[in-house]
């Protein structure tokens, strides 16, 4: 009873309390604030009214971020349609306002340059009206509150939040061709802006090397040097000979050989392989031979996987680069070309670039002289009936192309550059003229960003350059006259030196003949020379010449090579022990001799080695002549025969020393090699033949010298 009694105390208290204060707030003239009264919705619709658009004669503005813009004018009305709701609407003064007035409208309405007679916003209004609110006086709007979809946390819906009328973008029909004077101004401009831009993507400072593997976070790759070589840009002196040594360390370091050290030309990426392959030929290498991997091989095998974009596309372009399978089945262009005309594409990308690079491989077997009947009518069909016509419908009102998603995209201008241009396609014709402008007319800013690939743009107006100029395609590279692919395909005709005899040698002599023609005819750089892999000719000239080493004396070598060891594989009669093009030094040596049928002969050889000087002691038979462990490189060697039946034969041995590449062939204790220059052997080929007898022929630009002294 006793809580009771307090708690009524209390509750009497309180109800005083509140009594007094409600007198007070009477005495000064105030009213309590009153629960807002229910008001009657009325939901309210914006309408847009967008004006056409009509691409003037004279003076086209050539800034579309601003020309493309639509220009428009709103009206907010009743979203049920009655007369009773607009007049509220009316009544209450509303409009539309910004609903962060301090901040840039995003997403405006903005044409697609592409001409069209009914142009639908419904998909860009939405984002546009999401940052506007309805601001109204809601004491004019009296019992009514007016609702739009922001106030359900949605976007805008057409037909029941916002409609649209449906715009024309017209053109103005300005479709002159222009004069040969004018073509040959704008094609001259756009010369000068590949090499402005190589310039300014590929700037003398940078190593052939750099270019290849990359720096301080900038990408360059084989697009860009590929690129670079098609538009005859050169850096520096010497940088396509340090592009080529940085593709073979590429190679030589992926680790990917057989049990015995052999190259094996699989488990690469064919994407990254073909890309390579272009620049790699570009640059007038074979890529059939870097560093002893065969990249086309790569291409053809099936073993080098890729989840790269169009992978068959770009190896299409590396395989054709120089002919490198001539006569080969074309049975993937018929199945592009098929494709194209059942409008069939693999993958779902609406971006124009994406669909063109679908395409491409076949712009280079367009014929527009092609009959039915004919091999590749199906891609005149494909090029005249469907690609042709598209390039022209999405090309904009400055002769530029709508991506897609916007206006002079770089990635789909340069792509559709380098179809147009691959197929020789007049861009200067009727078709491709808009608005008085052609492709060339607006050349864009050379530090716009070209996302991934820096140098595209400049890819794709050097094919459309080569079309005007009547030159060899944007990927036939067989105008690039210094090639070593011709000189290895002359080697390559040679027959194999076991099957020489009496009967083919005049043949033989013939293709010999051929090779040193090639050769004479080039103006190859030593870095060329040096990658040209000569070991067929030598062995075919020995066969023919007579020269070949007494099957009774074996001799047998292997060296033990920087960062790799000693080599498992012994090598024997005048093949390569070590290697040479990768900057690795010999450490050690030991040769021997096998099989010398009854003959009383044996081998004995020492080094020069770094920090030590000439060895004191010969090795002999298989002993280690060097060191391992230390580091240290070999600089020269001497190699001299010994036993009674020593003056029966000649020991030949020829070295790749550093910076002077292979030397001549030295022979019978002579030193072989350099000294006082600080140099490393990277390289050496040993031969024991018949007294008298030459050599293996050297290859073509091996150094007159056997040993260099820096006095």
């Amino acid at each position: 009873m006793k809580y009771l009694a307090e708690i009524k105390k209390k509750t009497w208290l309180m109800t005083a309390c509140l009594f007094i204060l409600t007198t007070i707030v009477m005495m000064m003239g105030l009213t309590p604030v009153k629960a807002e009264e229910n008001k009657t919705a009325v939901a309210v619709k914006v309408v847009y009214t967008i004006e056409n658009k009509v691409v003037p004669l004279q003076g086209i503005n050539e800034n579309y971020d601003e020309f493309l813009k639509a220009a428009y004018t709103t009206k907010l009305v009743a979203a049920d349609g009655t007369e009773v709701s607009q007049a509220i609407i009316d009544k209450s003064q509303a409009k539309l306002v910004q609903m962060y007035p301090d901040k840039n409208i995003q997403n405006p309405l903005v044409f697609s340059g592409l001409e069209s007679a009914a142009y639908s916003f419904d998909e860009a209004i939405p984002r546009l009206l999401n940052q506007y609110v309805i601001k109204y006086d809601e004491a004019l709007a009296g019992k009514y509150k007016l609702t739009y979809w922001y106030e359900e946390e949605r976007s805008p819906l057409a037909g029941t939040d916002f409609e649209s009328n449906k715009p024309s973008f017209a053109y103005n029909d300005n479709a002159a061709v222009p004069s040969v004077d004018q073509q040959e101004a704008l094609i001259s401009d756009t010369e000068t802006f590949i090499q402005d831009c190589l310039v300014y993507r590929l700037p003398a400072a940078v190593s052939g090397r750099d270019a290849v593997f990359g720096t301080n976070g900038n990408a360059y790759g084989s697009w860009l040097i590929f690129t670079a070589a098609r538009a005859e840009y050169t850096p520096h002196a010497g940088f396509y000979a340090e592009a080529y040594d940085a593709f073979v360390e590429k190679y030589t370091d992926s680790g990917k050989n057989d049990s015995q050290g052999n190259p094996v030309n699989e488990g690469f990426d064919a994407n990254e392989v073909a890309k390579d392959a272009l620049a790699i030929t570009a640059m007038g290498y074979d890529a059939r031979n870097v560093g002893g991997y065969d990249l086309i091989e790569m291409l053809t095998n099936g073993k080098n996987p890729s989840n790269g974009y169009f992978v068959k596309q770009v190896s299409e372009f590396a395989i054709d680069s120089y002919n490198y399978l001539p006569n080969r089945d074309h049975a993937y262009i018929h199945e592009l070309a098929a494709n194209a005309l059942a409008g069939s594409v693999t993958h779902s990308d609406p971006l124009i670039d994406m669909y063109v690079m679908e395409f491409q491989p076949i712009a280079a077997f367009y014929d527009p002289d092609a009959k039915a009947g004919d091999e590749f009518y199906d891609v005149k069909q494909a090029m005249e009936t469907v690609l042709m016509p598209y390039f022209s419908r999405v090309q904009g009102y400055t002769g530029l192309f709508y991506s897609g998603i916007d206006y002079d995209n770089p990635w789909s201008n340069a792509q559709s550059f380098i179809m147009l241009g691959t197929g020789d396609v007049n861009f200067f014709q009727t078709a491709f003229i808009k608005n008085g402008y052609s492709m060339l007319n607006i050349l864009p800013d050379k530090n716009k960003s070209f996302s991934a690939d820096e140098g595209q743009i400049a890819r794709g107006y050097e094919a459309l350059v080569r079309s005007y100029r009547g030159e060899t395609k944007l990927f036939d590279c067989t105008d690039v006259i210094n090639s070593t692919v011709k000189v290895n395909n002359a080697i390559l005709a040679l027959p194999e030196a076991a099957s020489v005899n009496e009967a083919n040698k005049a043949a033989a002599q013939e293709g010999l003949a051929n090779v040193d023609a090639v050769l004479a005819g080039l103006n190859l750089t030593q870095s060329q020379k040096n990658s040209i892999d000569m070991s067929r000719y030598n062995a075919v000239k020995a066969k023919v010449e007579g020269t070949v080493i007494d099957p009774g004396i074996n001799c047998r070598y292997h060296t033990h090579i920087q960062d790799i060891g000693w080599e498992e594989v012994w090598k024997t009669d005048g093949n390569i022990s070590g290697t040479f093009g990768q900057s690795l030094r010999l450490e050690g040596i030991e040769v021997k001799l096998d099989g010398n049928s009854g003959y009383d002969l044996g081998i004995q050889y020492k080094t020069h080695i770094e920090n030590i000087g000439w060895e004191d002691t010969w090795k002999t038979n298989g002993l280690m002549s060097g060191t391992t462990g230390k580091s240290l490189r070999l600089e020269a060697i001497q190699i001299e025969l010994t036993g009674a039946d020593a003056d029966k034969f000649d020991v030949y041995y020829q070295v790749h020393a550093q910076n002077f590449g292979w030397l001549n062939w030295a022979k019978n204790g002579e030193s072989a090699g350099t000294a006082g220059f600080a140099y490393r052997l990277e390289g050496i080929k040993i031969v024991v033949v018949p007294k008298g007898e030459a050599p293996p022929a050297v290859e073509f630009g091996t150094n007159d010298q056997t040993f260099v002294k820096n006095n």
